[in-house]
């Protein structure tokens, strides 16, 4: 059983609601006094405040960045401190763990400096907070100890509910009664005199946690409901619905599935309340973290355009020098030959070092590009998570019936951010194509007739949405077997058909494939794609194969303009050329031929599909473990829907306890999280259970998981985002029976 509600940033919010809020932020002048920048101070600090609560974490980070400097201008170290621990507090929530930690480090040592008992334990527990956050349990309570420990004789009782209710949560949720009843009691003494309203829902949930844990279910119940009351009575989202959820685990364990059922439909309401402003949250999150990346970026890249420009101005120099000497020695060179000797030697040492200088310049240029194909990766696959909800909860509002009247709008939503995912997956492959070169081609056994009967299968929607006609066209001397990468080949054709597709109306697009002989085991492979369509302008025919490129005269057609690049790069590592012809409204022919082994049919290794038992049954338990809570709910109420149960995990550490303690028919497992990413949990699962189905779900490149899925125990792989239908299917075809003790 796992509950959680957050206390962990109420110190900031209880510090900075006492700030005073001024109009408009003060312009200092050229000498302002001690008292005119306390003034301005305070006016960021709510400025900060709000930021951080609406998630602009960028503008906390630039106002915090500022006050920083007014609070240094004035000596002001206390206020240094406060926007100090705020900036952690938001580099925490932008997921960037190593700025956070050393902001949160560097305000220890401030705070130490100060040398105040209460101002050393507040951040002292703002570390603790982050490991917390992050999920490192036993770390998070050193801190939450010492910093309790600092409080012993201070009378800041606030803080020390804070830091006993945290540490009564962790303990409560691992399952150990004896120490978090220790801190349960301390909250009994600390509540008598709360004033925050928080505190008393809160203190109420912990008791329900503890009579939960005692099997008092009666008693848990009790505190739960008044949990649920306050919680309400102060509007605190966070705590109802963690109320909600503690609620329903004692109904299941009480076996009370009737009143589970209303509890379940209250906790629904209050989650798809929340969904929106968690997944703007997220967005905004990604948004957040690809500003920062990018800003590093451009800042490298900008230092290496420094450097090659010195570079630049140092050859011109050169240059010049080595004119000056040769007219020297031309002018003189009966009379001072021993001279000229010995410049030629030293020529010789200056071009050498040039050389090196050169070399130098050309590393710094391909690193500048590395830089850019790193970030360009980077943004695209951060871009895969939120559309990861944006296409879920999209999916499953198409299904609500309650929601007819807006199915239009909602198909709009998913289409827009299907045509989106398209676009990043066309720049994660064009980006990946660089490094493809330095690998060899695949050489395995197809049947090219097959072959093209599938892709052109695949494109039948395309084909039918602007009335189009297939012609395919295949000479009886294509060899019936073939050895080569026909995925790459399938990626090509797939390209080059679904463009004529777009831009044909009406016509017939035709895909011939002819033999030309050149030895006794190999052929080359002649293709020709042809339509009838609107044809490609004479300016844009040179350059229809660059990244990017569209004819600006069909631009009513969605699309990047990288399939063409994609297709002449693929054809690269195939050592052939591609020819186009094209008129404007006349048509485009495209040409290309691949040489290949010709195999025989003994070779094709023929895949015989197995009858698979079906072993799904309603109500199979599934335990879900990803770090983005859309995530977590987009899954689970995909899942529900099809009358499975669900359990959570936010990070592998935690789905590793949870699976020692119960016994689940499936785990769907992340594969890139804090404290324990998906395969090392895999692997510490795969020592003590060797049979329960897990699934990678991750939004990474489906080639490079290749490498590493089958090594650690995973059964399957599913990549985000992905169709509904697909996802209950590969989840269907991975169930094995498993016997519940």
């Amino acid at each position: 059983m796992r509950f959680k509600i957050s206390l962990l940033l109420l110190l900031f919010s209880v510090h900075l609601v006492c700030a005073r809020t001024l109009a408009d932020t003060l312009q200092l002048g050229d000498n302002p006094t001690k008292a005119q920048v306390k003034e301005v101070l305070d006016t960021l600090a709510v400025k900060i405040y709000n930021d951080f609560y609406s998630n602009d974490y960028i503008k906390v980070l630039e106002r915090g960045d500022a006050a920083l400097k007014l609070a240094n201008s004035i000596n002001d170290l206390e206020t240094n401190l406060q926007f100090s621990r705020f900036i952690g507090s938001a580099l925490i929530k932008m997921r960037d763990t190593v700025r956070a930690k050393n902001m949160l480090r560097a305000s220890l040592e401030k705070a130490k400096t100060i040398g105040d008992a209460l101002t050393l334990a507040k951040a002292t527990s703002d570390l603790g907070n982050m490991y917390n956050e992050f999920g490192d349990k036993e770390r998070a309570i050193d801190f939450y100890e010492k910093a309790i420990m600092l409080l012993e004789n201070n009378e800041d009782r606030n803080q020390l509910f804070i830091l006993h209710y945290n540490l009564s949560e962790i303990y409560l949720d691992k399952g150990e009664l004896e120490h978090g009843e220790i801190h349960v009691e301390e909250l009994s003494k600390l509540i008598k005199n709360a004033e925050i309203p928080i505190f008393f829902s809160t203190y109420e949930l912990a008791q329900a946690k503890r009579s939960f844990l005692r099997n008092d279910l009666s008693k848990a119940i009790a505190h739960v409901e008044k949990s649920i009351e306050l919680s309400k009575a102060s509007n605190q989202v966070d705590g109802i619905i963690n109320s909600y959820k503690t609620y329903l685990e004692i109904l299941v364990k009480k076996k009370d599935f009737r009143k589970a059922h209303e509890v379940r439909l209250e906790l629904d309401k209050y989650q798809d309340e929340k969904i929106e402003v968690e997944r703007a949250a997220a967005i905004q999150g990604v948004i957040a973290r690809m500003n920062v990346a990018q800003y590093k970026q451009e800042l490298k890249a900008q230092e290496l355009k420094n450097e090659l420009s010195r570079q630049t101005a140092y050859r011109n120099r050169i240059g010049l020098y080595l004119g000056i000497g040769a007219s020297i020695i031309l002018s003189f060179f009966l009379s001072i030959i021993m001279i000229s000797s010995k410049k030629k030697k030293s020529l010789v040492v200056s071009l050498q070092e040039s050389n090196v200088q050169f070399l130098e310049a050309k590393k710094k240029a391909e690193e500048l590009s590395k830089v850019k194909t790193n970030f360009l990766s980077a943004i695209t696959h951060e871009l895969r998570t939120p559309l990861y909800g944006i296409i879920g909860i999209s999916s499953i509002l198409k299904e609500d019936k309650a929601l007819e009247k807006h199915k239009e709008d909602i198909t709009s939503l998913k289409f827009s951010a299907d045509y989106l995912l398209a676009m990043v997956i066309d720049l994660l492959f064009l980006n990946r194509l660089e490094a493809f070169k330095k690998q060899k081609l695949e050489e395995k056994v197809f049947r090219p007739r097959l072959l093209l009967e599938n892709i052109v299968n695949s494109l039948e929607f395309m084909r039918k949405k602007n009335n189009n006609t297939f012609n395919i066209c295949i000479a009886p001397d294509v060899p019936e077997f073939l050895r080569g990468d026909y995925v790459k080949l399938s990626q090509i054709l797939i390209n080059l058909v679904s463009n004529a597709c777009k831009f044909t109306e009406e016509g017939t697009i035709t895909v011939a494939l002819t033999s030309q002989h050149i030895g006794d085991n190999t052929v080359s492979i002649h293709f020709l794609i042809a339509d009838i369509g609107l044809g490609i302008s004479k300016e844009k025919q040179a350059i229809i194969f660059d990244e990017f490129t569209q004819d600006r005269k069909t631009t009513v057609f969605e699309g990047t303009g990288l399939g063409l690049s994609i297709v002449k790069r693929l054809l690269d590592m195939h050592k052939s050329t591609i020819t186009l012809k094209s008129q404007e409204n006349v048509g485009t022919e495209f040409q290309f031929s691949i040489d290949y082994p010709i195999a025989e049919a003994e070779e094709f290794e023929t895949v015989t599909k197995t009858e698979k038992i079906d072993k799904h049954i309603e109500g199979s338990h599934i335990l879900i473990v990803d770090d983005n809570k859309i995530n977590r709910v987009v899954t689970q109420k995909i899942l529900e829907r099809s009358s499975y149960i669900c359990s959570t995990a936010a990070n592998g550490a935690e789905a590793v306890e949870i699976a020692q303690r119960e016994v689940f028919d499936l785990i769907l497992m992340d594969v890139n999280m804090p404290i324990m990413d998906g395969f090392q949990a895999t692997s510490a699962i795969r020592k003590f259970n060797t049979t329960v189905p897990i699934i990678a779900l991750t939004a990474n490149d489906p080639s490079q998981m290749a490498r590493n899925v089958e090594d650690v125990g995973f059964t399957d792989v599913i990549i985000k985002p992905y169709e509904t239908d697909y996802f209950l299917e590969v989840i269907k075809n991975n169930f094995l029976t498993t016997i519940k003790v």
